[in-house]
């Protein structure tokens, strides 16, 4: 009897059967012990971050260096490389509000022109509108560009 190989990677001899269900369509597979491996893995990954998403970022605290979302609106520094990973669904919007994209250009990259002006009347609607929280990171952006020292 011919052993069956792997129906992901095709190279190794398939040891466990599972079954994948899309649209309630049933599809049945036999893998072997090495991708039976990386699935594991990597559906204990989806869970952590399904976990670690289910937590607002305000509430985060990065496991490995203890900060928060809040020391770092406070300092503008992150306490270690694994706070980008811990505070990343912010981190993309902040630096997209900051730098007004999230893909890097390089050095060689025109300048982006800015409206001050607008910026001014748009900080000016925030304040009307009380929304202190937004308009106080809208100052800060305002005071960066203007070169101005964050006190």
């Amino acid at each position: 009897m011919e052993k069956e190989l792997c129906q992901i990677c095709h190279h190794r001899i398939a040891e466990h059967k599972f079954v994948r269900i899309v649209g309630g369509v049933e599809t049945p597979y036999r893998i072997c012990s090495h991708c039976k491996a990386l699935m594991d893995n990597k559906y204990k990954e989806l869970q952590a971050e399904a976990a670690r998403k289910a937590i607002p970022p305000e509430k985060r605290v990065c496991p490995v260096c203890g900060s928060t979302l809040q020391s770092f609106s406070e300092t503008g520094v992150l306490g270690c490389e694994n706070c980008y990973h811990v505070f990343d669904d912010y981190l993309f919007e902040y630096i997209r509000g900051y730098h007004g994209a999230t893909t890097h250009v390089g050095m060689d990259a025109k300048p982006v022109q800015v409206d001050v002006e607008a910026l001014y009347r748009q900080l000016a609607d925030l304040v009307k509108n009380e929304d202190y929280e937004n308009a106080a990171r809208l100052r800060q952006k305002i005071k960066r560009l203007m070169g101005e020292n964050n006190d």
